[in-house]
């Protein structure tokens, strides 16, 4: 009788769920230390999905892992937001939107991360990448705004808008003024200043067009690895495979 060898990946596996829940239940923590039951909360959630997300999917050589490392992830963020909504007379319905909203983000950006990894670069390098380009489109209303206003590109604008989690998490929380109408708005948007717009009133349109991106991405990963023949290459680096 032969013994199997076993991958060293697999004996630290639920380590790495527990950690990734950890970081995600500390993000949070800190978001309602220092947001409370505000919008504040909800857009900290969706920077948490941005932070942890490559982390989250990268290493994993099958899809049910990434999955469950995802919902590590944003387990505890929804947990927190459905404590806020309760507290701020939101309903049920409301917070299963958001938590579409976020479960749609979080798969984009760990699909930017896993599509980078199976092009060959370095795990740490895809991570960095996606992370910025999860904050880079999260911030968009601060740093792209006046430019886009400045050519006349209204309309995109209001496209973006409609896609854009954190305002279509502001819409679908009626409870909660717009953010483009708080003080601290006024100094880092021209969002309803020079240019009109309205926030979502549901998650449809940001959720597929988050989804489409992650689970094509992902679809690609997939197959550039396996075209690839790495048994582990979406795992361990030492553990690589090379073709």
């Amino acid at each position: 009788m032969t013994n199997q060898i076993r991958n060293p990946n697999d004996e630290t596996v639920f380590v790495r769920y527990f950690c990734l829940i950890g970081a995600s239940i500390a993000g949070s923590a800190i978001c309602w230390w220092a947001a409370g039951n505000s919008l504040g909360l909800f857009f900290g959630g969706l920077f948490i999905a941005t932070f942890l997300a490559p982390a989250a999917v990268l290493g994993r050589r099958k899809v049910v892992p990434a999955m469950i490392g995802l919902a590590a992830v944003a387990g505890p963020v929804a947990a927190v937001w459905l404590a806020a909504v309760f507290r701020t007379h939101g309903t049920i319905a409301q917070w299963f939107e958001t938590i579409w909203v976020l479960s749609a983000y979080a798969l984009a950006i760990g699909a930017i991360a896993l599509v980078l990894a199976a092009m060959r670069f370095p795990e740490i390098f895809a991570a960095a990448v996606a992370i910025v380009i999860g904050v880079a489109w999260l911030t968009w209303p601060v740093w792209l705004s006046s430019n886009l206003v400045n050519r006349g590109a209204t309309r995109i604008v209001n496209d973006l808008v409609k896609v854009h989690p954190p305002l279509v998490i502001n819409g679908i929380l009626i409870n909660e003024p717009a953010w483009t109408e708080r003080s601290i708005a006024y100094h880092l948007t021209d969002l309803n200043q020079d240019v009109p717009v309205a926030l979502p009133s549901g998650p449809a349109a940001c959720v597929a067009v988050h989804a489409l991106i992650g689970l094509g991405l992902w679809a690609v990963a997939w197959g550039m690895a396996k075209r690839a023949g790495r048994l582990y290459s979406l795992e361990n680096p030492l553990f690589r495979e090379e073709s």
